[in-house]
């Protein structure tokens, strides 16, 4: 078992680094425990929205982030019905990563016990097959 200590900012630059953050989003800012950016949709007229997303809790191999908008994409996103990708699931306002399966299908080796967060750090506690 190993116990990882890292900030949001670390797991933005890792994110980076390893391209796994798409061009649509961009003016990445970390205030806190919080993650700011912005999105930009690929219709004919361009709209640009700030986002934030706020860790709310690890449990079972999901981690489950709460996304903040300003009111009027808010109540857009409580109404609409967004397609679910591979590994997210999203019902106004949690956003659901399933965590778990996305590195048991990319990484195959690690699983994390548990995911806690504390003084701008996460505390994420892991254990090899």
């Amino acid at each position: 078992m190993a116990e990882i200590r890292i900030t949001i900012s670390e797991i933005i630059d890792i994110c980076i680094a390893n391209e796994l953050i798409p061009d649509f989003i961009s003016n990445i800012e970390i205030l806190g425990e919080r993650i700011k950016f912005r999105y930009k949709n690929e219709h004919p007229i361009s709209t640009n929205i700030d986002l934030e997303i706020n860790y709310k809790d690890y449990n079972n191999g999901l981690l489950f982030l709460e996304v903040q908008t300003n009111w009027i994409i808010d109540k857009y996103l409580r109404f609409k019905k967004l397609p679910n990708f591979q590994y997210l699931q999203y019902e106004h306002p949690v956003l659901t990563f399933f965590l778990q399966q996305f590195l048991k299908d990319k990484v195959k080796i690690v699983h994390i016990e548990d995911i806690n967060f504390k003084n701008g750090y996460f505390k994420i506690k892991t254990f090899n097959e």
